[in-house]
């Protein structure tokens, strides 16, 4: 697997699609032309709790605009959870159609939220922004653990079948996906315990009530820094953990998926309004904030808009519903 700085990289942006039509927010009106600012308080909302992953790349956002004043009104980041997602999807996409002034984060459970729940508000509910950034996954395990390498969780989970417990977000994200991959290729069975969110994962993980997780640094680098936890493996070398070995230097092959951090809107907003967006991520994305928190979180830039979106969203969202398909019938 290449390292993160050989796969950095900002891709040429097709002209952005225009938003879906739909209704005008109430607070819309003709007299805003082809320059638009927001008139309100924005709301960047998540499905996931406070500490995960997507919850602090909003606060790093929010963060980066009002500091170097790129958007000059009042932002909130708001925690929505429940229903595996439903309840964020359908607040931004259902209740808050054509409003200009909301925003979600956009990770890969909005794509597999609705299909396992069957819901009618899915990933092409919304109007897409952009991607911005891919997160690293790493094994960890409690630092009291006497597992010191991934054969040791591998070696365990053979001597007792399905008592070896992986903790994660909900079911049907990359890292539990990337777990059952990794125990079917060895030939052994995970036990998987999902949690709110990933950050609910790691707290488990430091108590003692689940063996191991696979998530990324800025959930977990804490606690490897206070001697909490230990790193056994991880997807990508690391310019922060050279010693830490990748899964594919010690032979597997299992499949990763991305954990992909960006941004949606709901349908039906003006295409000024989009254009707005896309402008304030991208001039983020050169402020001195937003280049330490991705260097030290080991998070690899990924640029993607406009009609390279599009594809992106489409070919995860076919291949979501192949993976889910295999889990229905190896189930």
């Amino acid at each position: 697997m290449p390292h993160p700085s050989a796969i950095r990289r900002k891709l040429v942006a097709a002209p952005l699609a225009l938003a879906a039509p739909g209704l005008p927010w109430r607070h819309a009106n003709a007299a805003q032309a082809a320059v638009w600012t927001p008139t309100e308080r924005i709301v960047l909302a998540t499905h996931a709790g406070p500490g995960s992953g997507i919850d602090m790349f909003l606060r790093q956002l929010a963060g980066a605009w009002e500091k170097n004043r790129i958007v000059e009104a009042r932002i909130a980041v708001e925690s929505l959870p429940g229903g595996r997602g439903d309840r964020a999807r359908r607040h931004v996409a259902v209740q808050n159609r054509g409003n200009p002034h909301i925003l979600i984060g956009f990770t890969p459970q909005l794509i597999v939220g609705p299909q396992l729940t069957k819901s009618d508000v899915t990933v092409r509910s919304f109007t897409p922004v952009a991607i911005m950034l891919v997160e690293p996954m790493l094994m960890y395990v409690n630092a009291a653990s006497p597992w010191k390498t991934v054969k040791d969780v591998l070696d365990a989970a053979r001597q007792k079948p399905r008592l070896v417990l992986q903790g994660g977000g909900g079911f049907g994200t990359p890292p539990s996906i990337a777990g059952r991959d990794l125990a079917r290729e060895n030939g052994v069975e995970f036990s998987y315990t999902p949690f709110k969110s990933s950050a609910e994962a790691v707290t488990a993980l430091l108590g003692n009530h689940v063996h191991f997780v696979l998530e990324q640094p800025s959930e977990a680098d804490q606690h490897v820094k206070a001697g909490r936890l230990r790193m056994l493996a991880a997807v990508y070398e690391s310019d922060l953990y050279p010693n830490v070995p990748t899964f594919a230097s010690l032979g597997h092959k299992f499949r990763v998926l991305k954990q992909f951090r960006g941004v949606m809107a709901p349908p039906g907003i003006p295409p000024e309004a989009l254009r707005f967006y896309v402008n304030a991520l991208d001039r983020v994305r050169a402020t001195a904030e937003w280049k330490q928190y991705t260097r030290q979180n080991e998070l690899i830039e990924d640029w993607i808009i406009g009609a390279s979106l599009d594809a992106f969203i489409d070919s995860e969202d076919k291949l979501y519903a192949q993976i889910m398909a295999e889990m229905a019938k190896k189930a």
